[in-house]
């Protein structure tokens, strides 16, 4: 008995496949359906932020990570915390990549605070230069460790990807449903019943990670207020 907390994108598009009924031969078609349903679910569904520890370049630049889906948040750690920085979408994004440019000639002193900011001065400034896959930064120095954190795609380029258990039938699901909207001989009902059943495997997994009664009744007494006597 496999009791193991990961299993691979390949076992579960094996498993899918063969509960289809289709031939082995297609299996290659859904690994495609179970990375597309990865990348749906963690995009829409199961946001669980991952952070990375990045390194600015001279030219005040970072690239994006291969499996970066959406941006949350960037900054630099202060005693354990994560010091946000300020998105300025002012900021000149050049398209060369080879040149060395100083991005702190317009940083203005006086004026450290912006929107965006939280918990008092911050002189970091960035934006996203999309078209680059990278970030560009207004920084009064180059940053050793820049903190990023982002929704991931979960897959790995590098190496075969594996994943919690815990998803395994909602991407069995997904992979099934998507089989049966191809498959012209599916009928609609049962292309209905395929839906509904992804579906009721996400809500599965939002079940799974509300928060316990501990965490709601912490969350209660922090919102409490002490009244006036009178």
């Amino acid at each position: 008995m496999d009791t193991s907390r990961f299993v691979t994108l390949g076992k579960i598009a094996a498993e899918a496949q063969a509960l289809s009924g289709k031939p082995k031969s297609k299996v290659h078609l859904f690994f495609q359906m179970i990375t597309n349903g990865l990348r749906d679910l963690q995009l829409y569904h199961h946001k669980a932020p991952k952070r990375v520890i990045l390194a600015m370049s001279e030219s005040y630049t970072v690239d994006l990570p291969d499996d970066f889906l959406s941006f949350i948040a960037i900054g630099i750690p202060i005693s354990g915390k994560l010091h946000l920085f300020t998105e300025d979408n002012e900021l000149l994004a050049i398209t060369t990549v080879e040149d060395v440019y100083d991005w702190t000639d317009s940083i203005d002193e006086k004026s450290l605070s912006g929107p965006g900011a939280r918990g008092g001065k911050n002189s970091d400034y960035f934006k996203i230069d999309w078209e680059n896959s990278r970030i560009v930064f207004n920084s009064p120095s180059v940053r050793a460790e820049i903190i990023l954190e982002y929704v991931s795609s979960g897959i790995d380029a590098s190496a075969e990807t594996s994943i919690p258990v815990t998803m395994k039938m909602i991407l069995i699901s997904y992979a099934l449903w998507q089989d049966g909207i191809f498959d012209t001989k599916t009928p609609y009902t049962q292309v209905g019943i395929l839906k509904e059943r992804y579906e009721n495997e996400v809500e599965k997994l939002r079940m799974l990670e509300l928060p316990g009664i501990d965490s709601i009744r912490d969350e209660i007494r922090r919102s409490y207020r002490m009244s006036p006597k009178r």
